[in-house]
């Protein structure tokens, strides 16, 4: 009569494992495109960081014939600074970046592990409802059984009696 109920728990029980193991594949899944963000990012910052120092050796190569001393060094001071400028911003996004990834993948993994504990949980209470379900179940076969060796005890002796008293008799 339980088994019913024994299989839908572990039927849970198997969704549980497979919900798990969607999870894990989708949290990775999650962190392989956060990291591909990440080095796009990256690869963009450094194509830009790269074009503009293309661009100040072109533009100091052709002042190079116009200014010199102090002109010529303020210039390629200008230009670094821009560089350096670039670089730190390109960083500022990276890390920005990177913080919200693992915010996100936080928030999800959280939001994840909520969700299984729930379904953990009813899984659990499931599980225990059919194991009183059962222990009831046994506990009333036990006292049928046993009303009824009672009941076979006093039918059995009454029958002793009669025929002991039939016996006397003969």
């Amino acid at each position: 009569e339980g088994k019913g109920s024994v299989e839908k728990v572990k039927e849970r029980v198997a969704r549980i494992q497979q919900l798990k193991e969607a999870l894990r594949e989708e949290s990775q899944l999650e962190y392989n495109k956060a990291q591909e963000r990440r080095r796009q990012l990256k690869e963009d910052h450094g194509r830009l960081i790269q074009e503009e120092a293309e661009k100040m050796e072109s533009e100091l190569a052709q002042k190079q014939q116009l200014t010199e001393g102090p002109q010529r060094e303020l210039l390629v001071l200008t230009r670094e600074r821009r560089i350096l400028v670039l670089q730190i911003e390109a960083l500022r996004a990276e890390a920005l970046q990177a913080e919200r990834d693992l915010q996100d993948q936080h928030h999800r993994h959280q939001t994840e592990l909520q969700c299984l504990r729930e379904e953990s949980l009813q899984v659990f209470r499931v599980f225990r409802q059919v194991s009183e379900e059962q222990r009831k179940m046994s506990e009333g076969r036990y006292r049928n059984v046993l009303l009824e060796a009672v009941q076979d005890a006093v039918y059995l002796s009454a029958q002793n009696q009669q025929l002991q008293a039939d016996n006397k008799q003969l």
